[in-house]
């Protein structure tokens, strides 16, 4: 059963995962879902960054809603999502995604590639996988992933060493669930000049050196930036509700397609809920839909923010001044140097949130990313200088 991840002790932030805890080792009877868009940078250069990170969000409700809850494991990466899935769901959630690719070609024409890999597998291949969790807010625990079990999947699964790993359109049982998936918010602007997505990856193998990385660089972004609230992409003064293109984003989710009379009622519906949240929140009227008080709608927004994560990958989300970037940059590229971690970044000025809520619950999560492609223009830095380290 999933048990075993709802009954880890969360910590009480994200630091304290890299202060000597030691995270716990998944089950070998577990399976790594992994799923990513093909061609997604393509897609970001033509301007389609939030279609891309629309497409990621929509794998992560689908699987919430198989579970019945948020409580488990997965990690948000921008153009996709991984998880870590028990044996007794295994089988719905493979349909859930089979449907899931299905949908993301017919509403926003994207390629999607997924596939899921025994645990067992990647340890007998001497890989390592370890996790743990923090309590980001009251409605969202937030997972963080250790070893080297994951880039090793993601290997597998994009050079096809095994053909069952992948998720396949046709092994589709039950449609996939979209319900709480939400898409109502422009852009965020930066209110410090500019937003950093920042992927850092520790190159040493070891885990308490990989620690001693991240916690090194968490502190320097601690000095130079100051603290998570000085630095959190998602301001309450900047949020505000979208009137267009991100509301049909929504309905196309939700319906599959851009057309006909169930996608304009869908739409319909979703602008009659956005103008009882503007009017709640305008004038301050305590309005209640579930758990939420309308008229603090941005509140939870930045509460639940999924701005900082661990995946093997430090992905962080930042709000600064260019000074600031330049003073990270200089002490990155020192660390780099010295062989200790390879990074990627990408610069915007605003950043974007996908949201997923739980309906029929407190529990929440808005993912947060640079606008333009943050983490997907990070990643592809990245990667480049990865190439030249092998």
């Amino acid at each position: 059963m999933d048990d075993f991840y709802k009954n880890l002790k969360p910590s009480p932030d994200f630091k304290n995962l890299f202060d000597g805890n030691m995270p716990t080792k998944v089950p070998d009877d577990w399976f790594i879902l992994i799923t990513d868009i093909v061609g997604s940078t393509k897609a970001i250069e033509e301007g389609r960054y939030k279609d891309v990170n629309t497409a990621g969000g929509l794998t992560a409700i689908a699987v919430a809603n198989v579970y019945g809850h948020m409580d488990f494991p997965f990690v948000f990466g921008g153009d996709g999502v991984t998880f870590l899935l028990p044996i007794n769901l295994l089988f719905p959630i493979r349909s859930a995604i089979a449907d899931t690719i299905s949908q993301v070609r017919s509403a926003f024409g994207l390629e999607m590639r997924a596939g899921i890999v025994p645990v067992q597998e990647l340890y007998r291949a001497g890989a390592e996988l370890f996790l743990s969790k923090f309590r980001a807010s009251d409605h969202y625990v937030q997972c963080s992933l250790f070893g080297d079990a994951l880039p090793l999947a993601e290997t597998w699964i994009k050079e096809g060493k095994d053909e069952s790993y992948l998720v396949r359109e046709n092994e589709k049982i039950m449609p996939a669930d979209f319900t709480g998936f939400t898409c109502r918010w422009k852009d965020v602007p930066s209110e410090r000049g500019e937003i950093v997505s920042l992927i850092v990856k520790p190159i040493h193998k070891d885990f308490e050196v990989c620690k001693k990385t991240v916690t090194r660089v968490l502190n320097f972004i601690r000095s130079e930036y100051g603290e998570e609230g000085d630095y959190h992409p998602l301001r309450v003064n900047q949020i505000e509700l979208d009137s267009g293109p991100y509301l049909r984003n929504e309905a196309k989710a939700r319906v599959g397609k851009a057309s006909g009379f169930k996608f304009y009622l869908t739409l319909t519906q979703i602008w009659i809920e956005r103008t009882v949240m503007a009017i709640a929140m305008l004038f301050g009227i305590p309005l209640r839909s579930g758990h939420y008080s309308l008229n603090q709608l941005k509140d939870y927004q930045v509460l639940s923010a999924d701005f900082r994560k661990y995946d093997g990958t430090l992905k962080m989300v930042i709000d600064g001044s260019p000074k600031h970037r330049e003073a990270l940059v200089e002490f990155l590229d020192q660390l780099e140097k010295e062989a200790i971690l390879c990074y990627g970044i990408y610069v915007s000025n605003r950043s974007l949130m996908t949201c997923v809520l739980k309906v029929a619950s407190s529990e929440e999560v808005h993912f947060v990313d640079g606008a333009d492609g943050g983490f997907a223009m990070a990643a592809k830095s990245l990667k480049e200088k990865l190439k030249v380290l092998h």
